[in-house]
């Protein structure tokens, strides 16, 4: 055989190899991509683990704020399993949403707290539980101190981006949690400033019993839930007329800022806007005052404790139960007066 044909003859073997590797490797990717995929179906808690071999982890670090996931609704058992109680909760982030340069609302000795400071801009996010929420709270005598712990679990229905988003950039956070039943009028809450409760744990569960996810919050103390007797913050406080004798107080409405005066103090003594059926609604009042800060006295539209007048000091916060149309009641420790 001539030289230039055994050359053209091993240039042909070295292609027919070469095209053979380039097939096994396509044909290696493709396996890869589609078990990635079937991961992804088959046990969407760890979904996003598959997609970082193709995408990186540098494309995942997104953080999702509380104000962003927003509310979330509940779903149809048609979407889950399991006997739907209804539930409202209520889960507020004590470092991106709770206004810490503010006092924070202490238990009276009905043990109920008041409204809880926000921070400006940010608002309470309502959680439509699928089914109530397992409280367990224990507490124990130990030699020389006592031990206890609060548990609060929610299962919310589907597997969603909003809870997915929640579980993975807010666990191990801290929390404030208000949470009542829906038919009831009446809220817990669970942790404080000092002690919040923490988001400890989640499972996100899809198989041929249901498709949800639990959330499990833990913390250390051996108190029991309060009755929160504040306002819930679900938009921004509507302003008091700087000057003005007279509250209008409107449906839907519950928190009012009092601003300073144009050019003197002056004194609210009237209020206006409320009917029969808002009986039993809570109003807060936050003071923004300097040197012109508005007052409330005792008289037959405010009812004081103590008959103390209170000033809307910067700083300062009260709140009313209504009694009637006419008449508001302070909340026994609701209030701060800051001067």
């Amino acid at each position: 055989m001539k030289p230039i044909q055994i050359l053209r003859s091993h240039q042909r073997a070295q292609k027919a190899v070469q095209k053979k590797q380039t097939q096994f490797v396509l044909t290696l990717i493709s396996l890869v991509a589609v078990l990635a995929v079937a991961f992804i179906f088959l046990d969407p808690v760890n979904a996003f683990a598959s997609t970082k071999v193709f995408f990186g982890a540098s494309s995942l670090a997104i953080l999702v704020p509380m104000m962003t996931i927003g509310d979330v609704d509940d779903l149809a058992d048609k979407h889950t399993t399991g006997d739907s109680i209804y539930t409202e909760v209520y889960l507020i982030d004590v470092d991106e949403q709770i206004d810490k340069t503010q006092a924070f609302p202490l238990p009276n000795a009905s043990r109920e707290v008041g409204t809880l400071p926000m921070l400006g801009g940010q608002y309470m996010k309502r959680w439509a539980a699928h089914t109530f929420p397992t409280f367990v709270g224990t507490g124990e005598k130990g030699d020389i101190t006592i031990t206890g712990k609060n548990t609060f679990v929610i299962i919310m229905a589907g597997l969603r981006d909003q809870l997915a988003n929640f579980a993975e950039d807010h666990l191990g956070k801290k929390f404030i949690i208000l949470y009542r039943e829906v038919g009831s009028t009446t809220y817990k809450v669970l942790g404080n400033l000092d002690r919040p409760i923490l988001f400890q744990s989640y499972e996100a569960k899809q198989d041929k019993d249901g498709r949800y996810m639990t959330f499990t919050f833990e913390r250390s103390t051996a108190t029991l839930p309060f009755t929160y007797s504040g306002s819930l913050v679900t938009q921004a406080a509507a302003s008091h007329t700087a000057g003005a004798t007279s509250l209008a107080i409107s449906s839907g409405q519950d928190n009012y800022s009092i601003p300073n005066g144009a050019a003197d103090t002056y004194a609210i003594a009237a209020i206006s806007g409320l009917a029969a059926a808002d009986k039993g609604r809570i109003i807060t009042l936050t003071g923004l005052g300097t040197n012109y800060s508005a007052t409330i006295a005792d008289n037959t539209v405010f009812i004081l404790e103590d008959g103390a007048t209170w000033t809307a000091k910067s700083g300062s916060r009260i709140q009313f139960r209504v009694l009637d149309s006419t008449t508001l009641v302070e909340v026994q420790g609701s209030r701060i007066q800051t001067a």
